[in-house]
């Protein structure tokens, strides 16, 4: 069991990046040892990038590794023996992100649908606006405590945020972190489309909330930031 503060921190440096966390999947589910290359084309990344992920998960403790050669050949001539990886057999029990793909694809086919002859971004765009909105309109009319206001609107989002796989929280009264992308493999191959996707979502639920509030300062790890954030401003109310 991951228990301790050093196995979540080492949990975080082995499975934290997206790529080593594939990497990680294709040896647990492959049911054999894997060497660089095959691993490198079951994720679809080079075989220097493989190996590199492959060691860190190796010195981490997630995977074990031996040498050996293929199958049939021994003897001189045989060729030096590749190192192959395997689970290691150490407990991982904790929740990896959620993912949420079947929303992506009912948003992105009902963006499909759209006869507007708008260019597909801005399509995509207003897609996700209304999907968060109508997300925000329906929280909100759950709470039934009258408009929200102020750090109260950052907080609801938040949670509305979190219902859909984006781990987010409230920092003060004006600004969001998602620790987590329901979108995040799609996101970090499309960031443009995939990104302008979530954050109007993002801005869907925030109107619905309150009207005058609008997102600024978005930041998006796919993008190459530390993290994704967004600054809330005219939030009624807000300190």
């Amino acid at each position: 069991m991951l228990d301790t503060e050093r196995d979540i921190e080492r949990l975080v440096a082995a499975l934290g990046d997206p790529t080593r966390r594939r990497v990680f999947f294709a040896v647990r589910d492959a049911g054999a040892p894997l060497n660089k290359g095959q691993v490198a084309e079951a994720v679809g990344i080079d075989r220097r990038l493989a190996g590199f992920h492959l060691d860190k998960l190796l010195a981490e403790g997630f995977l074990a590794a031996d040498f050996r050669r293929r199958h049939g050949r021994s003897g001189p001539g045989a060729g030096r023996p590749a190192k192959h990886y395997r689970p290691s057999g150490a407990e991982i029990a904790v929740n990896l992100p959620e993912r949420h793909y079947e929303l992506l694809a009912g948003l992105l086919l009902r963006a499909s649908r759209d006869a507007s002859g708008d260019p597909p971004q801005v399509v995509l765009e207003r897609t996700g606006y209304e999907f968060g909105f109508q997300a925000g309109l329906v929280q909100a009319a759950a709470g039934a405590s009258g408009p929200a206001q102020g750090a109260d609107v950052v907080a609801q989002v938040a949670r509305l945020l979190s219902q859909y796989g984006f781990e987010a929280a409230a920092e003060g009264d004006r600004d969001l972190h998602a620790c987590s992308c329901p979108f995040e493999a799609l996101a970090f191959d499309d960031p443009e489309r995939i990104c302008g996707l979530d954050r109007a979502i993002w801005r869907g639920m925030i109107a619905a909330f309150d009207p005058d509030a609008r997102l600024a300062s978005v930041t998006t790890r796919a993008r190459g930031d530390e993290a994704c954030k967004a600054h809330v401003e005219g939030a009624a109310g807000a300190g």
